[in-house]
């Protein structure tokens, strides 16, 4: 089986049609069958939740630097939740990037249909609402659903689609990131020819009365830092956007790791001096001035005693 990690998961392309499968609402649907994910830490989601909800925060999909599981284990995490893949979910949370990035895994993974609720959770609970269900520690479910994965761009693959890649490249960072002012990464910039569409932007266009971003047509390529932001970005521009878009779910923080790839905008943060340096450097600083001190107060009590030898000598 695939791995995951930029091998099918992480490195993953939205076909022409997902948004029909894959949109946010500003409301829960009163569906029968409707499984509602609740994307929260486990402790909010199990206080109080949406009647019926299934805890899925989504610390459990990550590990060390948002690592993704591989594709076994991926499957296994949703049978624990009950997941086939057949059902119709509805992803809600609190923080939107993590509730983002939830959905778009549950997608990408070949849930058969996602919806996203659009506003925090807690504006939807009753005062009488139950608490949700966790997962358990054992598979309740098999997850059958194919992935979506017809279309895969690797790291590899991107860089040499760079030199003639007709469709348009989307930067998902901050504009502080793009330019190469700040850096998460052992390099600063971004990606030969992408187009900075923050999707901090995108999200708040997601506001009917906010003007409405100017978006590529046809197919794009997507990137943001790391899988978890990226795939939390492909949710924005598939689910809220409706643009059909490839995912380059490593992001710029594999990218930039390899210094022989090329990059605009590129600067190069400055590397801290390891604590145990510094610690030794004061170190050394104050012994040298604690030396000086001691030389100084040497010769203060060596004149002293022979300003005192020298009048003794006088009276007599």
């Amino acid at each position: 089986m695939k791995r995951l990690s930029c091998l099918a998961l992480m490195c993953v392309a939205m076909t022409a049609g997902a948004a029909e499968d894959f949109d946010y609402v500003r409301a829960v649907p009163a569906e029968a069958g409707l499984v509602v994910i609740d994307a929260r830490p486990s402790a909010d989601c199990g206080a109080k939740s949406l009647a019926g909800a299934r805890c899925l925060p989504a610390a459990d999909f990550l590990g060390p630097h948002n690592r993704l599981p591989n594709a076994r284990d991926l499957l296994w995490l949703l049978g624990t939740a009950g997941l086939t893949g057949a059902e119709d979910v509805l992803v809600v949370g609190a923080e939107a990037q993590a509730r983002d990035f939830v959905a778009g895994l549950l997608f990408v993974a070949g849930q058969k249909r996602v919806r996203v609720l659009a506003e925090p959770v807690g504006r939807q609970l009753a005062k009488d609402a139950g608490p949700g269900r966790e997962r358990g520690m054992t598979r309740e479910a098999v997850f059958a659903a194919p992935m979506r994965d017809g279309l895969l761009l690797l790291r590899d693959e991107l860089r040499d689609e760079l030199r003639a890649m007709k469709a348009p490249l989307l930067d998902g960072r901050a504009q502080e990131e793009y330019w190469g002012e700040t850096a998460r990464a052992a390099r600063a910039g971004h990606l030969p020819g992408a187009i900075s569409l923050p999707a901090a932007q995108l999200r708040a266009a997601l506001d009917p009365a906010a003007a409405r971003p100017v978006l590529p047509e046809g197919a794009a390529v997507a990137y943001a830092h790391d899988a978890y932001e990226g795939l939390a970005y492909l949710t924005l521009l598939v689910a809220g956007h409706g643009v059909a878009a490839k995912l380059y779910a490593e992001g710029w923080a594999e990218w930039a790791a390899d210094g022989a790839l090329p990059a605009d905008a590129v600067s190069h943060p400055e590397r801290a001096q390891p604590v145990v340096a510094k610690s030794q450097s004061a170190q050394h600083g104050g012994a040298r001035q604690g030396t000086k001190l001691a030389a100084g107060l040497a010769l203060l009590l060596t004149a002293f005693a022979f300003g005192w030898w020298a009048a003794k000598r006088r009276t007599a």
